[in-house]
Formats: C-alpha cells, sequence, structure tokens
C-alpha cells in the first residue's frame, strides 16, 4: 500500500510495461513454452531438449539488452520471433485495474513515462492490442537508450534525456534487479508489484514495498 502522502511529493511516474502494466503470462509463456515447441520442431528437437538449451542461452544473455532484442533472437534462432509472438498475441492484456490506474494517472498532473526494456517492434504490437500508449507523455524502451534497465548506464542516459528529480520520481517495475539498479541510481520511491504473471504465484518482493492491486493506490 502506498500511502496518500507519499504521493504529494511525486511529480514523475516512471511506469514499466510487462508485468507490471501488462500480464506478464504473454511473454512468460511465449519464452518459456511456445517458441521452444516451435524452435524445437524446426531443428529435430523434442520440446524437452530444446527448453534445457534455451534456458541455458536465456540465462547467458539475462539482464543485457540482448536478451529483450527480437533481432538478437531472430538471428540466433535464424527465424522471425515477432511473427511467432503474433500467434499468441491473444495473451497480451493489462493486469487487473491497471488501466483504471492508467486513466485516473492520465487525468492527474504527474508527468507519466513508460520506461521498458522491450523492443521497440513489441512495443508496437502491445499498443495495437491494448492502445497503452495514450496514458504517457513519452514511451521509451531500452533499445533507444542503448542499455537495459538492469545497468547504471540506463539511469544516467535517461536522467539525461528527461531531466527528473530523483527525490520526486516514483518507479513502478515487477523486475527487482531494475528496482535495485534505480535505487543505486537514487531513485527515491520504488514499488513493485505482487504478482506480474497471472498464471504464476506471488512473487517474493520483501525487499520493497509492494503493490497488490492498483486499487490500493489513493492519489
Amino acid at each position: 500500500m502506498i500511502a496518500n502522502n507519499s504521493w504529494k511529493s511525486i511529480k514523475t511516474v516512471l511506469l514499466d510495461m510487462d508485468g507490471t502494466l501488462l500480464d506478464l503470462n504473454f511473454d512468460n509463456y511465449f519464452w518459456q513454452e511456445y517458441l521452444p515447441v516451435h524452435w524445437g520442431s524446426l531443428n529435430n528437437m523434442d520440446a524437452v531438449t530444446a527448453k534445457m538449451q534455451l534456458k541455458a542461452w536465456y540465462a547467458k544473455e539475462a539482464g543485457t539488452l540482448s536478451w529483450y532484442c527480437l533481432d538478437f533472437w531472430t538471428e540466433r534462432l535464424n527465424f522471425n520471433v515477432l511473427e511467432l509472438k503474433a500467434d499468441v498475441e491473444h495473451l497480451i492484456k493489462y493486469r487487473p485495474h491497471a488501466e483504471t490506474f492508467l486513466q485516473r494517472l492520465n487525468d492527474s498532473d504527474y508527468d507519466v513515462v513508460m520506461v521498458t526494456n522491450a523492443h521497440e517492434d513489441l512495443i508496437k504490437m502491445k499498443v495495437e492490442k491494448t492502445s497503452i500508449d495514450i496514458f504517457f507523455d513519452q514511451i521509451i524502451s531500452a533499445h533507444a537508450i542503448g542499455h537495459a534497465k538492469e545497468e547504471q548506464s540506463f539511469w544516467e542516459k535517461l536522467h539525461t534525456k528527461i531531466p527528473f528529480n530523483r527525490d520526486e520520481t516514483l518507479l513502478i517495475d515487477d523486475n527487482l534487479t531494475v528496482l535495485r539498479a534505480a535505487r543505486e541510481f537514487g531513485i527515491k520511491n520504488l514499488f513493485t508489484i505482487a504478482k506480474p504473471d497471472s498464471q504464476n504465484p506471488e512473487q517474493e518482493t520483501a525487499e520493497f514495498d509492494v503493490i497488490h492491486s492498483f486499487q490500493d493506490l489513493d492519489f
């Protein structure tokens, strides 16, 4: 729960997309289930073997810009990953009450900026599915910055691109590594999401204040 008085000092709201505003089930299902079956079939591998190989590759790239780059994986796997994602785009949806929360923010005086690791082409797909772009003053992809949000360089360059007072900025993100990087950069107000993926249990969030429901936010 974010106390009412905590919002009084906030001027800039930075919001992640996947797992924060949109259900992470789309991304998790694609990378962990749907893609391994497809890639395995192309390479004469059963799904279990394909998952093991991909899991090792994912681990190697985790937290880097490559992990989030559709071009990287298209080249690595030798087929168009974005086109395959379109097969399961019906799973792209808002997390509970996120759209209403965004509308309330949009009606406020806050500067509302999306900061996401998602590739620009994937942002476009999700915008077409949800119209999420209408709620933001700016949408900034880590690919435009040149660094993943897990890196200090992202926050340094973001601060140059959109100057903000670190004490008057709120970041909401489901990725704890990203929140740690933002904390190291000096962003004062940090909140995470209890259940980024509707099909998975709540994550361990003791390190940061947690949002169980956007209905809890009173500002």
